[in-house]
C-alpha cells in the first residue's frame, strides 16, 4: 500500500499545481502588450530579406475565463521606418527589421491607438494547466466549408509559449491547417519584456518580443477639415493667418526653410528619402512660398489647394 501511495500524492500534488500555475500565468498577462515580429519568409521572392509586422494583444481576466484580444493594425503618430509609398495611395510594410524609435517607444508606452477592423478576441479556460480557446467547426455538409481558429496558452508563467491553429476545410475540399507559434525564451528583469522564436505555417521563421503598453484606444480623427490636415502636413508652423507686413530676406529664408522641413518630414513619414525627389520638393517649396508670401494667400486657402491637387511639383 506504501508503495501506491506515493505515486498517488504525486499525482494529486500535480493536479493541484497544474491549475495554480495557469492562475499564475493569466494573472501574468492581463494587461495590454505591443508585438514585434522579425521573420523571413520561405515564400517570398527574396527569402533572405528580414521583414516586419506588429500588433497589439490584450489580455482581461472575466471571471474563472482569460479573454484575449488582437489589434493587427497598430497606429503610430510617428510612422517613420515602418511604410514606404508604392508610387500609388497604396503603402507598404519596409522591408527590414523595424524597431521603434525613442518617439516610438514613448507612444507604446503610453498607449497606442488601433484601428478595430480586422479585431479578433477568443475567451480562453483554464485546461489542464493551459489556457485554450474551444471553438467548434460548423456543421459538416458537401456545400459548407468551415473554420475554425483556436487560441492557447501554456508553458510556465515566466516563459509562456502563445499557439494559434487555424483549420479550414469541407466534404468536398482538402483540409488546410495551419499554426502560429510565440515561444518565449527570454524575460526581463521587471518582467515586462518576453521574447522568443516566432514560427508561422513552417514557411515564416524568425523572432518575437512583446512588451507591455499602455492601454489602447480606437484610431480616431483630428476633427480637422481634409484642407486643414494638409495644411498641418506641409506647413505646420504657418498658423491660421496669411503673413503681413514686409519681411526681410531673412524671414523669408526662415519662412522657406520651415516650409521644406516639412515637405522632407511628410516625405519620410511616408517612408520616402526627400533626397531622391530632390526636384520635386524644391518645386513644392517655390510654389507654396510664393502663394503665402507674394500673394499672401491663407495657409488654410493653401490647405485646400494642396488637398485639391492644385499644387503639383
Amino acid at each position: 500500500m506504501r508503495r501506491l501511495a506515493a505515486p498517488a500524492v504525486l499525482l494529486l500534488s500535480l493536479a493541484c499545481v497544474a491549475p495554480a500555475r495557469a492562475a499564475d500565468l493569466a494573472d501574468r498577462l492581463v494587461g495590454t502588450w505591443h508585438v514585434l515580429i522579425h521573420y523571413k519568409d520561405a515564400n517570398a521572392t527574396n527569402v533572405e530579406a528580414e521583414r516586419w509586422d506588429d500588433r497589439v494583444w490584450v489580455f482581461e481576466k472575466k471571471g474563472d475565463r482569460l479573454a484575449w484580444t488582437e489589434y493587427p493594425i497598430v497606429v503610430f503618430h510617428d510612422e517613420s521606418g515602418r511604410f514606404e509609398n508604392m508610387g500609388t495611395n497604396r503603402m507598404s510594410r519596409v522591408v527590414h527589421a523595424w524597431e521603434p524609435n525613442q518617439a516610438q517607444s514613448a507612444e507604446i508606452a503610453q498607449g497606442l491607438e488601433v484601428n478595430p477592423r480586422g479585431m479578433l478576441s477568443k475567451t480562453l479556460r483554464n485546461t489542464r494547466g493551459a489556457w485554450r480557446s474551444s471553438t467548434q467547426p460548423t456543421a459538416a455538409s458537401v456545400s459548407v466549408v468551415s473554420y475554425v481558429e483556436n487560441w492557447s496558452i501554456e508553458g510556465t508563467p515566466q516563459l509562456p509559449i502563445f499557439r494559434r491553429e487555424d483549420s479550414l476545410g469541407g466534404e468536398r475540399t482538402e483540409t488546410l491547417d495551419g499554426v502560429t507559434l510565440y515561444t518565449t525564451t527570454q524575460v526581463d528583469a521587471m518582467g515586462d519584456v518576453l521574447s522568443g522564436t516566432f514560427e508561422r505555417d513552417g514557411t515564416r521563421h524568425g523572432t518575437f518580443r512583446i512588451a507591455r503598453s499602455g492601454s489602447v484606444s480606437d484610431v480616431k480623427g483630428s476633427g480637422k477639415t481634409q484642407s486643414e490636415r494638409a495644411r498641418d502636413l506641409f506647413m505646420p508652423n504657418m498658423g491660421q493667418q496669411p503673413l503681413s507686413g514686409d519681411l526681410t530676406p531673412e524671414d523669408r529664408a526662415e519662412i522657406r526653410n520651415d516650409i521644406r522641413r516639412s515637405i522632407e518630414e511628410y516625405l519620410q513619414r511616408k517612408g520616402i528619402d526627400p533626397s531622391s525627389q530632390r526636384a520635386q520638393v524644391d518645386s513644392m517649396t517655390a510654389k507654396i512660398e510664393h502663394l503665402l508670401i507674394d500673394e499672401k494667400r491663407p495657409p488654410q486657402e493653401v490647405g485646400r489647394m494642396l488637398e485639391a491637387g492644385e499644387i503639383r511639383p
